[in-house]
């Protein structure tokens, strides 16, 4: 298979559950760490909201056994407040441990989501060249608030639960310890009908993240390429498709209802096959006070409700679940291109470059480039030219590590470019591509990449001047602080190209290499930027690669490629004959 292709992702029912449940909730361990206090203060007061709700029952018992039995209702009045005072009590802790329990989560969560952004911001190219973006922005948005609604919903609510039930139960045994027992025998039935539907629930909504996955990435590709589709009138085409990828969620969610449906409903019938044994218990010979009957009728009520509740809860906690082992599998991905253990920082770069003997392949068994060897000396410039598919552009992906040669290595100024500081080298190599991106932000930013540091105002005019780029800050009258469309489709794109160049030369690189930068430029904007090229070069190494003639004529050496080989080089004279 190609290590292009998007890897197939198991949707079947991992093994080991409970066991892989603990070693996902174990991979939150950092992130809960900088807030366990709160999570802590949370999750000790449970226990008090549970002993408040379990006493309730306890107060009603008293009430009806005594002055409501013996109509003695001056004293009622004693049990009303005492349970006026619970339920006060009960509802204000309850309140403080939702926001306590929100207050950690949120924080949780706002970590987890910017260290997942930091991660994507060091994985290389080869892993966005093979990834659908729209998967990734479902990891980072969806997957995140899942794992969100885990704390704010399903986990802690779980607890809660689990110190009621436990609390229910022994609260059942202190006041009649026969009618507990009667209820205890069908508490077998609840564990199982639970296990039960846990174990297909989570394959359901394993495969629900993958399924929403793939629907957003055909969104996304779609609404990017949407001038293709219209264009080329595939509109029907892909709206079938869409249909079919929405069809498959649209199943799968259907199945997740009826198992959610199927199991309330069964949590609901054990709840009433609980009253029917005990009201048969107490048929057969073992009267009980009215007082007793109601405060166990309404402690099965207490106890089956959290249990009802369980299905959404499950909803909530293993579509987190399925959401965390999507987002732990994103962040075992280990980047390719790092710094060295012990990196050389690169302050200022002489910009002697020498490619020897380099081989390198995208697949296996196919060889982009073969045993190339070239030196460019500090100032020099020099052009790549050749056929589409000789491998010029893949020469200089490899120059500024985008990635590594399989062979041979690449040394700047006698040092081979993997020993040096990977951030500090790539601010020396500014690649100016055939179609450089721009972002929905202003002008000043786009240039500059950056909105907190002061920017010298004068020196951005200059840079803008040098490249013919004021031109375009100057036809809008917000200036610098005009807010660019969506990749920039506001301007043109001879615009989007003078715009590069400013932001090349903002950030003062000693290596310049432009990838068919002028290939979607007119003449005359053409003549603008080869201007601008001769100042801006001046002291600087430059590496161009075209296909047009004209951007070859002012370089000092031209290297001709064919199938990944260099099969000529020489001056441009020599080469253009």
């Amino acid at each position: 298979m190609s290590p292009f292709a998007e890897p197939v992702e198991d949707d079947t029912p991992p093994k080991a559950l409970a066991l892989q449940d603990l070693q996902l909730l174990k991979a939150l361990g950092p992130y809960v760490k900088p807030h366990w206090k709160i999570l802590t203060l949370s999750l000790l007061l449970l226990p008090l909201i549970s002993v408040t709700q379990v006493l309730q029952p306890f107060i009603i018992k008293q009430a009806v056994d005594g002055p409501i039995t013996h109509h003695q209702f001056p004293a009622l009045i004693n049990d009303a407040l005492l349970f006026l005072i619970l339920i006060i009590v009960h509802y204000g802790l309850r309140y403080a441990q939702m926001v306590l329990a929100q207050m950690a989560g949120q924080r949780i969560i706002l970590l987890l989501r910017c260290d997942l952004y930091d991660h994507l911001q060091s994985l290389d190219m080869r892993f966005y060249h093979r990834t659908p973006l729209g998967k990734l922005v479902t990891r980072l948005s969806s997957d995140v608030e899942n794992i969100s609604d885990v704390f704010a919903q399903g986990g802690i609510a779980i607890f809660s639960d689990l110190a009621l039930v436990i609390g229910i139960l022994v609260a059942m045994a202190v006041m009649n310890l026969q009618l507990a027992l009667v209820t205890y025998a069908v508490l077998p039935l609840v564990v199982v009908t639970m296990i039960f539907f846990r174990r297909r629930s989570r394959e359901i909504y394993n495969r629900m993240r993958l399924q929403l996955a793939e629907l957003n990435s055909y969104l996304q590709e779609s609404l990017s390429g949407m001038d293709i589709i219209q264009l080329l009138q595939r509109e029907t085409y892909n709206a079938e498709a869409f249909k079919n990828l929405g069809r498959a969620f649209m199943k799968t969610n259907v199945r997740s209802v009826t198992y959610d449906s199927a199991f309330t409903a069964a949590i609901e019938f054990l709840s009433w096959l609980t009253i029917i044994a005990i009201l048969g218990y107490i048929v057969l010979g073992s009267p009980i006070s009215f007082g007793l009957l109601v405060a166990f009728l309404q402690y099965i009520q207490m106890l089956y409700d959290p249990l009802e509740e369980v299905s959404d809860k499950y909803t909530t906690i293993q579509s987190g679940l399925a959401s965390l082992e999507k987002i732990a599998e994103l962040k075992a991905v280990k980047p390719q291109i790092t710094s060295a253990d012990h990196a050389i920082p690169l302050s200022l770069a002489k910009g002697h470059i020498q490619f020897k003997n380099v081989s390198f392949s995208y697949l296996p068994g196919e060889p982009v480039l073969k045993n190339v060897s070239l030196e460019i000396h500090p100032g020099e410039k020099i052009a790549l030219i050749g056929p589409t598919g000789s491998g010029k552009s893949t020469l200089i992906k490899l120059l500024n590590r985008s990635y590594d040669p399989d062979e041979g290595e690449i040394l700047l100024d006698g040092i081979p470019i993997q020993n040096y500081d990977l951030s500090s080298f790539r601010r020396q190599v500014v690649v100016i591509p055939q179609d450089d991106f721009l972002f929905s932000r202003s002008l000043q930013e786009n240039i500059t990449l950056t909105y907190q540091e002061p920017v010298d105002l004068s020196r951005l005019k200059q840079v803008t001047r040098t490249v013919h780029a004021d031109a375009v800050v100057d036809r809008f009258d917000t200036g610098f602080q005009t807010i660019l469309a969506e990749r920039g489709r506001n301007i043109s794109q001879g615009e989007r190209q003078l715009l590069g160049f400013a932001r090349a030369l903002w950030h003062d690189p000693r290596i310049i290499i432009l990838d068919e930068a002028t290939s979607a430029i007119d003449p005359h904007t053409e003549t603008l930027i080869q201007d601008a090229l001769e100042k801006s070069l001046v002291g600087r190494t430059g590496v161009v690669v075209a296909h047009r003639l004209s951007t070859v004529r002012n370089v000092d050496r031209v290297y001709q490629l064919s199938h990944g080989e260099i099969i000529r080089s020489g001056s441009p004279e020599e080469i253009l004959q």
